[in-house]
């Protein structure tokens, strides 16, 4: 693993063992072996004098302290941590799951209380081992090669043909690999789908990372000489080299030429126009009803407004009657 940034690195030089050992943090478990895929919980517990404010932070590394940071991309969904406070004395927990051979190290918990008391836990020495090679063909055991296409490679004797070459993919959507071969005598296939670039790191649907996102093909498939993989609800940390390794029982061997995943966050402007759609899917009825609503209120309040308005009406003479025309004014001629 490459070593996270800078920002994430401190050093504890300031550390006096005698404080530590005032304070007598004990940590548990002193080392640790865990298959790849697992999970390890470390604890640490020290006097806390029922104050609050103490912090505990969790890093690693032997000679440079290392934070482990919940947000950072390696530890995204692998990292939880825990604290507390009983009786004068505290506990605090860290769980990494999903276990991978580069979080081998040293592990240490620093403790620090609001009167700046300052201690180290004695550290744990955790080992993560993953499967053993000899599981894995002999045409797979070596190094990825480097990628080289869909049917550039085609080792020992067995052409095998992979399909696509690159993918560039958004988070959360499903991709879905084709690997083909020869296979005319409709043998028995193992088929393993590795992934990395310089170490054999095999696709297992049971490991907690895949669980549930993982499908590969069935024997049936492989024996008319196809085999496919479909990973679903992708994340960024899915990107990287793939490849398919093909067994048959006849002794034949080979592999894919791999195909280079890229996966990209999703683009903001795609997710608000996204949200846009589903503000007008939401909304928009209840819009349209409103402008609807308001019309009929308007022409309402006008039929009401003309109702009672007064009109400027030629006043009748009750003796000429309605419908009679007024007499001439003295020197006026009436024309009929």
């Amino acid at each position: 693993m490459g070593r996270l940034p800078a920002p994430s690195i401190i050093c504890f030089v300031f550390l006096v063992p005698s404080i530590a050992a005032g304070l007598g943090v004990q940590q548990l478990p002193p080392t640790a072996s865990v298959l790849a895929g697992g999970s390890i919980t470390l604890s640490c517990t020290f006097h806390s004098h029922n104050q609050t404010g103490t912090q505990v932070t969790w890093a690693r590394g032997s000679q440079e302290a290392i934070v482990l940071d919940p947000d950072h991309p390696f530890y995204q969904g692998r990292l939880a941590k825990s604290q507390r406070n009983q009786q004068g004395r505290a506990e605090a927990t860290v769980t990494l799951s999903e276990l991978m051979e580069r979080d081998t190290d040293l592990y240490h918990c620093y403790i620090t209380h609001p009167q700046g008391e300052q201690a180290k836990g004695t550290g744990t020495t955790l080992t993560v081992t993953g499967r053993a090679v000899t599981e894995i063909p002999a045409s797979c055991k070596r190094a990825l090669v480097p990628y080289v296409g869909a049917s550039a490679q085609k080792p020992a004797g067995l052409g095998v043909s992979q399909e696509p070459r690159s993918l560039h993919m958004t988070a959360g959507e499903n991709m879905t690999l084709s690997c083909t071969f020869q296979n005319r005598h409709g043998s028995r296939a193992k088929i393993i789908w590795l992934r990395g670039s310089g170490e054999d790191l095999e696709l297992d649907s049971n490991h907690p990372f895949y669980r549930g996102r993982l499908r590969v093909s069935r024997m049936d498939e492989h024996r008319q000489g196809k085999a496919t993989l479909t990973l679903a609800e992708l994340q960024e940390r899915d990107s990287g080299l793939y490849q398919c390794c093909i067994e048959l029982d006849r002794g034949e061997t080979g592999m894919g030429g791999g195909t280079k995943l890229r996966v990209m966050r999703r683009n903001q402007s795609e997710t608000g126009a996204a949200g846009e759609r589903e503000l007008c899917r939401v909304f928009g009825p209840l819009f349209y009803r409103a402008i609807i609503s308001l019309s009929f209120v308007v022409l309402f309040s006008l039929g009401i407004i003309l109702s009672l308005r007064p009109w400027n009406a030629v006043p009748v003479d009750p003796a000429v009657g309605a419908g009679s025309k007024p007499p001439p004014a003295p020197g006026q001629v009436s024309l009929i």
